[in-house]
């Protein structure tokens, strides 16, 4: 199996460089085997187009950089190179970790300011609520039970001096109570910048050392999310490993396995020399190939007798063998030697056409041509096997019928060979 996948896949990579089938290999394939095939060359024209199309596009986008007008200039020292700054080689250049930490003070500055901008604004309105309410009791004594009416009524003369000059200080109240006002507020803003100021810096330290165990918290779980994820890489690439090992010891026993089925090829038959190849190369080494290598195995000849079956027809074209069952009933078939891969070809009457199937023989075995088909220790064998098995599920075509040939003479592939 692993040999016939190695030869398979040379047909495959030869089909998708060249982008062409043979009409005669491609009639002699399956409908499954074809929209594999089909399949793989519409990706392989997608492939190509999309290569193209990105070079077509780096193209223009080239083209367009050389039309582009914008130059840029750079900045030159006194050699006339253009001047280049390394970070850390200056001796007042400061570390990235000092840099960070300068970062990190400053946002937890600006926060602390923020903070304490809005804790002002609020003691702010909360003291001078306070001292309004003072101002205004110290000011405005209570009034009197009595009318006026009655006070000027019932007062005495020492009483309307008192009263006239509180009336006078009454007047003088204003101003007074703004230049108290004025003094209070100066203290109360001094007292509260001052305290402002202490609040900014204790907040400020609080707020860095919230962020800096933030940060090593941070830093820690990637720390650790990192010796995890390298865990699993390791468990990753282990498995690949022993996967690609498993994939070179198949690949080595698949090759081990071809080239002990090709040795028959490295050798010359009746002095033509048959190259190993997927492919034969000639009508005559197929030929020489049978004669050297199935004849000795009985290809073609009856399972049960000392004969040439009468369903073997020798090296004919396809052509030959559709003409032949042109007019037989549905099951019949024929089978004949194949130039197209070192096997056979298995022609099938189906209702409305002629169906062939390939049998590769290179590895020893007998098989039809795909994946995961049942091997075979004979021809006659594979024969046999598939007059109760269909071929295909879908097709399920059965080997009923065998056509024979139009003479009682043996097909010419076994002429002057019979008598030995």
């Amino acid at each position: 199996m692993y040999m016939f996948d190695f030869r398979f896949i040379i047909m495959l990579q030869q089909i998708l460089k060249d982008m062409y089938v043979d009409p005669e290999l491609l009639a002699e394939l399956d409908e499954a085997q074809k929209q594999t095939l089909f399949c793989r060359m519409r990706e392989e024209q997608v492939r190509r187009w999309s290569v193209w199309d990105h070079s077509e596009n780096s193209k223009a986008i080239n083209s367009k950089k050389h039309k582009s007008k914008k130059k840029v200039q750079w900045l030159l020292d006194v050699d006339g190179e253009p001047w280049t700054w390394i970070m850390g080689e200056h001796k007042d250049d400061k570390t990235i970790e000092q840099i960070i930490e300068e970062e990190a003070r400053e946002a937890a500055r600006v926060q602390a300011e923020h903070e304490t901008e809005h804790l002002r604004l609020k003691v702010e309105s909360e003291l001078m609520a306070m001292l309004e309410s003072k101002t205004k009791q110290q000011f405005h004594p209570p009034e009197n039970k009595y009318s006026h009416d009655s006070e000027v009524i019932y007062c005495s003369v020492e009483d309307l001096k008192t009263k006239n000059t509180r009336k006078s200080c009454a007047t003088a109240t204003p101003a007074i109570r703004g230049a108290l006002k004025e003094l209070s507020f100066n203290k109360v803003s001094e007292r509260v910048r001052n305290w402002e100021h202490r609040v900014m810096e204790e907040r400020t330290s609080e707020i860095y050392k919230i962020m800096k165990n933030k940060k090593e918290e941070e830093e820690r779980q990637a720390e650790e999310a990192d010796k995890k994820q390298e865990i699993v890489w390791r468990e990753q690439e282990q498995k690949a490993k022993e996967a690609e090992l498993q994939k070179r010891q198949i690949a080595r026993q698949a090759r081990e396995e071809h080239r002990k089925s090709m040795l028959c090829f490295e050798k010359p038959f009746n002095g033509v020399f048959v190259p190993d190849s997927s492919k034969p190369p000639s009508k005559k080494a197929v030929i020489e190939w049978f004669r050297a290598k199935e004849i000795p195995r009985r290809a073609g000849f009856d399972q049960n007798k000392n004969a040439i079956a009468t369903w073997f027809h020798g090296l004919i074209t396809r052509q030959e063998a559709e003409v032949l069952l042109n007019k037989e009933p549905v099951g019949s078939f024929l089978v004949r030697i194949s130039e197209r891969i070192w096997g056979y070809a298995i022609t099938y009457k189906d209702f409305d056409c002629c169906k062939h199937y390939l049998v590769d023989a290179s590895n020893g075995h007998y098989q039809f041509l795909g994946a995961n088909q049942m091997a075979h220790n004979t021809l006659s064998e594979l024969i046999t096997y598939h007059r109760n098995m269909p071929i295909t599920k879908t097709g399920e075509e059965l080997l009923l019928r065998p056509c024979n040939r139009t003479t009682n003479l043996p097909p010419l592939v076994f002429q002057g060979l019979l008598k030995t």
